[in-house]
């Protein structure tokens, strides 16, 4: 790490500044632990599909059989847009906060260089 002089004759390599929160390691816990989530979510929705499939007595108490396969694909399909949009509104949202920024710091978030 390269030292700066903070006064004259003053550096901080003798006293480099304390870490107070390793944003990287919150990074990771919070998203493995999304990751876990959405197996779990997704490995339930696979087994009622698999029983509702594969069990032809399977049914909703007030549909028949048909319906009850076109409820449970509908909410197969609720569960995958949550599970997208989980995901896509917090970008959404970060990017247009990002969008008030100045332009160099906007397009450090989004990830290019300033031309």
């Amino acid at each position: 790490m390269p030292t700066r002089e903070l006064l004259p004759g003053v550096t901080d390599a003798s006293c480099p500044p304390p870490v107070v929160c390793d944003a990287h390691a919150a990074l990771r816990r919070a998203r493995n632990r999304a990751y876990v989530r959405d197996a779990i979510t997704l490995s339930l929705f696979i087994a009622a599909d698999a029983l509702f499939i594969h069990w032809p007595e399977a049914r909703l108490p007030f549909a028949n059989r048909g319906q009850s396969l076109t409820l449970l694909w509908a909410m197969n399909a609720l569960l995958l847009t949550d599970l997208w949009l989980v995901r896509a509104l917090p970008r959404w949202w970060a990017r247009r906060i990002a969008a008030t920024w100045s332009r160099s710091e906007r397009e450090k978030f989004l990830g290019r260089r300033p031309s």
